[in-house]
């Protein structure tokens, strides 16, 4: 069988993908700042590098130059050896200390080191063995010696075989590099803070185009465009939008995008304006013909003596009539909401209105229970009493209507703590799936995998119960799980800007009564 190769991944190449791709989120503002700085110091680094190698080179040809000046000085006068405390010194100068020693088959014979000042420093034993290992006639050669490090020369004399070691010492060539290498590095990091600062102002400066450009298109994303007409969207200024940069070109064609954007939007709406119009026109003209069947349908009933399917067969067309013109005045209240036609408002008891819908919904849904958790007191609310228990109704049929026996249904009723009024009405069904919920309050709206039994249903309950409440100034919202769905509406306040009667706390907290109906 043909052998397998594993292949796997290195560690140390892992580490680089992961860092490489924690840059790649970076803004854009710290990438440049970021890749600027790293290329200066790149700069620097060669820069500073490069005059170090120079001036040790340069520094190095100097001390060979003087070490062989001073080496064949010492090999050619024997006049500059005289007897000093019985050891042979070249005699020193004015310059930097100079390592002197001359050794003969036998040995070490005169050694030492003139300063500046005109002392003679001696050499240790170990000294005398670094320079006895040194190879003769060679290139001069670094060491470290007891007093600091020199770099020294081996010679023979023609004369007499013997050596003449020269040495110099490389402190100054030394300090001179250290406090090179300390001046380049506190200018390299002092122009790379400076260079730092300077760049982020100049970057943000030259972002700022960028900046505006992600702000209009983020309030442009934030509009609702779904529904309704747009109110006209903010263009890019024509200071940014031009031809001459990158971010103008970016600029100008984000201005043509957002023209066809903002024509699309406009037909849509003047579709959706003639649709609605025609829908509205269409209900009107059903309402006749509706009602003729539906009347020559209990004439017949009453005239005729009919056979039973006959009668059943009628009974069909009289409900099928009724469900038609449900629909149809569904339509028409849906058009005069689009019409934004106020209707009259009043004091509306919302603990009374909510107990009695309550009451005449579980008469239709017996297998269900139903719990009430309203307050103590009257919580009043200013609005159309009718359109109140219409959007109750519906939010309480589609609980029972799309859940099976036996489900809870919890209707609560409160004073937010801002004034508003909060009435939920909540349900432990299966729920509602996650792909439907946008959809939830569309006209038409039917998800096949929504809930269980949508007999009898034609997807504008909750279309209705959305366009009450927004038009009372409220807003309605759904959160659904696998463990129930709750829907949830608020009402705005009464005028002195709260909701619940003059006794209630005016903290917002209240005393709820929690009644469990159950089922009939």
């Amino acid at each position: 069988m043909p052998e397998r190769t594993a292949i796997t991944t290195s560690p140390s190449l892992t580490g680089t993908r992961r860092r490489v791709g924690a840059f790649t989120h970076w803004p854009l503002r710290s990438k440049l700042v970021a890749i600027t700085m790293a290329l200066l110091a790149v700069i620097c680094l060669t820069i500073g590098v490069s005059v170090h190698r120079a001036m040790d080179q340069f520094l190095s040809t100097k001390l060979d130059e003087q070490l062989e000046r001073a080496a064949g000085g010492a090999l050619r006068s024997q006049r500059q050896f005289r007897v000093y405390e019985d050891t042979a010194l070249v005699e020193h100068g004015h310059g930097p200390p100079t390592l002197n020693a001359r050794i003969r088959p036998e040995g070490m014979d005169r050694a030492g080191v003139f300063t500046p000042e005109g002392r003679v420093e001696d050499l240790t034993p170990a000294d005398a063995e670094i320079l006895e290992a040194l190879v003769v006639e060679g290139t001069a050669a670094d060491r470290e010696l007891s007093m600091g490090k020199y770099r020294l020369v081996a010679q023979a004399r023609e004369r007499d075989g013997d050596v003449i070691v020269t040495g110099l010492p490389l402190s100054d060539s030394e300090a001179t590099l250290s406090s090179l290498t300390g001046t380049m590095s506190i200018a390299s990091v002092s122009g790379l803070a400076a260079a730092a600062v300077l760049g982020m102002v100049v970057i943000r400066r030259t972002l700022r185009p960028l900046e505006e450009l992600s702000g209009i298109a983020t309030r442009v994303a934030g509009l609702s465009l779904n529904e309704g007409e747009v109110a006209t969207v903010e263009r890019v200024p024509d200071g940014i939008a031009g031809a001459r940069t990158e971010v103008g070109r970016l600029g100008h064609a984000f201005n043509r995008m957002l023209d066809n954007i903002d024509g699309a939007f406009s037909a849509r709406h003047s579709s959706e304006l003639r649709l609605r119009r025609f829908i509205a026109d269409a209900s009107h003209e059903l309402r006749t013909p509706l009602t003729s069947i539906r009347g020559y349908a209990d004439m017949i009933r009453l005239a005729e003596n009919l056979s039973p399917d006959g009668r059943a067969s009628l009974s069909r067309v009289d409900a099928e009539a009724r469900r038609m013109t449900s629909l149809v005045d569904d339509l028409l209240f849906l058009a005069r909401l689009d019409e934004n036609n106020p209707a009259a408002r009043e004091d509306v008891d919302l603990t009374e209105l909510v107990v009695e819908s309550v009451d005449d919904v579980r008469v239709a849904a017996p297998n269900h229970r139903w719990i009430l958790e309203v307050p103590d007191h009257p919580l009043t609310v200013r609005a159309d009493a009718g359109q109140l228990r219409q959007v109750l109704i519906n939010l309480l049929s589609n609980a029972h209507r799309h859940t099976g026996p036996g489900t809870t249904v919890t209707t609560s009723v409160g004073a937010a703590p801002d004034g508003d009024t909060l009435l939920s009405v909540a349900d432990d069904g299966p729920g509602i799936p996650e792909d439907f919920i946008e959809l939830v309050f569309s006209r038409f709206a039917l998800a096949d995998a929504s809930r269980s039994d949508r007999s009898g249903t034609h997807g504008l309950g909750l279309a209705i119960a959305k366009g009450i409440v927004e038009s009372h100034g409220g807003r309605i919202s759904v959160r659904s799980t696998a463990d129930g769905t709750t829907f949830t509406v608020r009402l705005p306040g009464r005028g002195d800007g709260r909701a619940a009667a003059p006794d209630a706390p005016a903290d917002g907290s209240q005393e709820k009564h929690r009644s469990d109906i159950g089922p009939v």
